[in-house]
């Protein structure tokens, strides 16, 4: 059943509908790269959510662009909604790799380096756009060594930890 929602959600979020959506999700793909021992993070979120939160945040209206004003507002934004941590309490610092647009979507990369040979689990806390829409749902996939855990949050889910 959980396996059937993410691919509806996956199948949905790839729709080029681009103005009105009845479903509010977002999808967070994290790869585990060993060579540079870091998360390779892509976050996929309608553009037209994403511009909603920035001008609630900005306290005023924003346009998706590529300018450095909006790309800094993106990287502040998924600095305080999206987390992973090794020890609960301890948030990873993450490198802003960039924002792109593709048709009604903006897909977010961030690199978190993980410092560590080996980890058995990571705890995620995922709220973007959840302070929007109550019925949000942002789903985490995790690829560790070929190891994949998924998880869908909700609103007020709070850090869940994900083992492998």
């Amino acid at each position: 059943m959980f396996r059937i929602l993410l691919l509806t959600l996956a199948l949905a979020l790839a729709t080029p509908a681009a103005h009105a959506h009845d479903y509010h999700a977002s999808i967070t793909d994290a790869r585990y790269n060993p060579r540079t021992q870091s998360l390779e993070v892509a976050v996929k979120v309608f553009m037209d959510d994403l511009e909603e939160a920035l001008s609630r945040r900005s306290k005023r209206k924003v346009a998706y662009s590529q300018s450095a004003q909006v790309q800094q507002l993106v990287q502040e934004y998924v600095g305080a909604t999206l987390a992973f941590e090794l020890e609960k309490g301890k948030p990873l610092r993450h490198t802003f790799v960039g924002a792109e647009q593709e048709v009604d979507v903006v897909w977010i990369y961030l690199e978190v380096p993980i410092r560590s040979e080996a980890f058995t689990h990571l705890y995620v806390r995922n709220a973007v756009l959840q302070e929007l829409f109550n019925d949000q749902m942002n789903i985490v996939n995790l690829d560790y060594k070929g190891k994949v855990s998924s998880t869908l949050f909700q609103k007020n889910d709070g850090t869940r930890k994900m083992s492998f």
